[in-house]
Protein backbone atom coordinates (compact mmCIF):
# COMPACT_ATOMS: atom_id res chain seq x y z
CA UNK A 1 0.00 0.00 0.00
CA UNK A 2 1.10 3.39 -1.06
CA UNK A 3 -0.07 5.97 0.53
CA UNK A 4 0.40 10.10 -0.95
CA UNK A 5 -0.71 13.48 0.30
CA UNK A 6 -2.08 16.43 -2.26
CA UNK A 7 -2.61 20.05 -2.07
CA UNK A 8 -5.04 21.64 -4.83
CA UNK A 9 -3.94 24.89 -4.89
CA UNK A 10 -5.97 27.94 -7.14
CA UNK A 11 -2.34 29.41 -8.10
CA UNK A 12 1.23 28.07 -8.58
CA UNK A 13 3.51 27.35 -6.19
CA UNK A 14 6.14 27.80 -8.13
CA UNK A 15 7.10 31.19 -6.57
CA UNK A 16 8.43 29.98 -3.37
CA UNK A 17 11.06 27.68 -5.28
CA UNK A 18 12.01 30.59 -6.78
CA UNK A 19 12.52 32.67 -3.80
CA UNK A 20 14.96 30.19 -2.18
CA UNK A 21 11.78 28.56 -0.36
CA UNK A 22 12.20 25.25 -0.17
CA UNK A 23 9.01 23.16 0.66
CA UNK A 24 8.75 19.48 -0.36
CA UNK A 25 6.63 19.59 -3.34
CA UNK A 26 6.25 17.92 -6.35
CA UNK A 27 3.65 17.49 -9.28
CA UNK A 28 0.96 16.06 -8.71
CA UNK A 29 -0.72 15.89 -12.11
CA UNK A 30 -0.05 11.81 -12.78
CA UNK A 31 -3.34 11.79 -10.11
CA UNK A 32 -5.38 14.66 -10.95
CA UNK A 33 -8.02 12.29 -12.51
CA UNK A 34 -7.85 9.62 -9.30
CA UNK A 35 -8.53 12.56 -7.05
CA UNK A 36 -11.94 14.30 -5.57
CA UNK A 37 -10.18 17.85 -5.54
CA UNK A 38 -11.73 20.68 -7.72
CA UNK A 39 -8.69 23.27 -7.54
CA UNK A 40 -6.22 23.49 -10.84
CA UNK A 41 -2.77 23.08 -9.62
CA UNK A 42 -2.36 19.55 -7.89
CA UNK A 43 1.04 18.81 -6.06
CA UNK A 44 1.76 15.90 -4.20
CA UNK A 45 2.81 16.67 -1.11
CA UNK A 46 5.20 15.49 2.44
CA UNK A 47 6.57 16.75 5.83
CA UNK A 48 5.50 17.04 8.80
CA UNK A 49 2.15 19.18 9.38
CA UNK A 50 3.41 21.64 11.52
CA UNK A 51 6.16 22.24 8.28
CA UNK A 52 2.34 22.42 6.23
CA UNK A 53 0.74 24.56 7.94
CA UNK A 54 3.43 27.54 8.18
CA UNK A 55 3.82 26.54 4.69
CA UNK A 56 0.09 27.36 4.45
CA UNK A 57 0.00 30.31 6.46
CA UNK A 58 2.60 32.31 4.50
CA UNK A 59 1.29 31.02 0.89
CA UNK A 60 -2.25 31.46 1.77
CA UNK A 61 -3.87 35.23 0.88
CA UNK A 62 -7.31 36.95 1.79
CA UNK A 63 -9.98 34.59 -0.52
CA UNK A 64 -7.34 31.68 -0.80
CA UNK A 65 -8.64 27.84 -0.77
CA UNK A 66 -6.68 24.91 -1.17
CA UNK A 67 -7.49 21.63 -0.26
CA UNK A 68 -5.60 18.69 1.53
CA UNK A 69 -6.20 15.09 0.80
CA UNK A 70 -4.95 11.56 1.35
CA UNK A 71 -4.75 8.95 -1.35
CA UNK A 72 -3.80 5.33 -0.81
CA UNK A 73 -3.45 2.84 -3.44
CA UNK A 74 -3.89 -0.79 -2.39
CA UNK A 75 -2.49 -3.96 -4.79
CA UNK A 76 -2.38 -2.97 -8.44
CA UNK A 77 -2.97 0.70 -7.91
CA UNK A 78 -6.48 0.33 -6.69
CA UNK A 79 -7.53 3.56 -4.60
CA UNK A 80 -8.38 2.38 -0.66
CA UNK A 81 -9.25 6.07 -0.24
CA UNK A 82 -12.98 7.78 -0.24
CA UNK A 83 -14.26 10.84 -0.09
CA UNK A 84 -17.02 11.37 2.62
CA UNK A 85 -18.48 14.74 2.20
CA UNK A 86 -19.90 14.69 5.57
CA UNK A 87 -16.82 13.73 7.20
CA UNK A 88 -15.10 16.90 5.52
CA UNK A 89 -12.93 19.75 7.67
CA UNK A 90 -12.52 23.35 7.28
CA UNK A 91 -9.65 25.33 8.55
CA UNK A 92 -9.89 28.89 7.98
CA UNK A 93 -6.38 30.31 8.84
CA UNK A 94 -7.58 33.71 9.25
CA UNK A 95 -10.06 33.50 12.16
CA UNK A 96 -8.00 30.21 13.21
CA UNK A 97 -11.23 28.05 13.47
CA UNK A 98 -11.13 23.90 12.60
CA UNK A 99 -14.28 22.77 11.94
CA UNK A 100 -15.89 19.22 11.15
CA UNK A 101 -18.21 16.95 11.31
CA UNK A 102 -19.00 17.34 15.51
CA UNK A 103 -18.71 21.43 15.28
CA UNK A 104 -16.39 24.37 15.08
CA UNK A 105 -13.85 24.99 17.50
CA UNK A 106 -11.65 28.38 18.02
CA UNK A 107 -7.91 27.70 18.29
CA UNK A 108 -5.94 29.86 20.84
CA UNK A 109 -3.92 32.57 19.47
CA UNK A 110 -1.07 32.42 20.79
CA UNK A 111 -0.40 28.50 19.80
CA UNK A 112 -2.58 28.49 16.81
CA UNK A 113 -0.33 26.50 14.85
CA UNK A 114 1.09 23.71 17.45
CA UNK A 115 -2.90 23.29 18.43
CA UNK A 116 -3.75 22.74 14.77
CA UNK A 117 -0.81 20.50 14.23
CA UNK A 118 -2.17 17.86 16.92
CA UNK A 119 -5.77 17.76 15.29
CA UNK A 120 -6.52 15.78 11.99
CA UNK A 121 -6.15 17.58 9.34
CA UNK A 122 -5.60 14.92 6.47
CA UNK A 123 -8.12 12.02 5.82
CA UNK A 124 -8.13 9.46 3.52
CA UNK A 125 -11.91 9.73 4.06
CA UNK A 126 -12.79 13.27 2.82
CA UNK A 127 -11.23 16.59 1.38
CA UNK A 128 -9.78 19.12 4.21
CA UNK A 129 -10.32 22.28 2.84
CA UNK A 130 -7.87 25.46 4.28
CA UNK A 131 -9.51 28.90 3.58
CA UNK A 132 -8.37 32.41 4.63
CA UNK A 133 -10.96 35.06 4.65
Amino acid sequence: MTCHYFIATMRPIEEFHINGQDYPFISGEDYKKELPLSLPYVYEYGSEDSVFITFLDEFMEFGDVVEFYIYEEGKRGRPLSVNLPEEARTINLLKKTYKNENGEYRLDESNWKEELARKTIASKRSITTFVKY
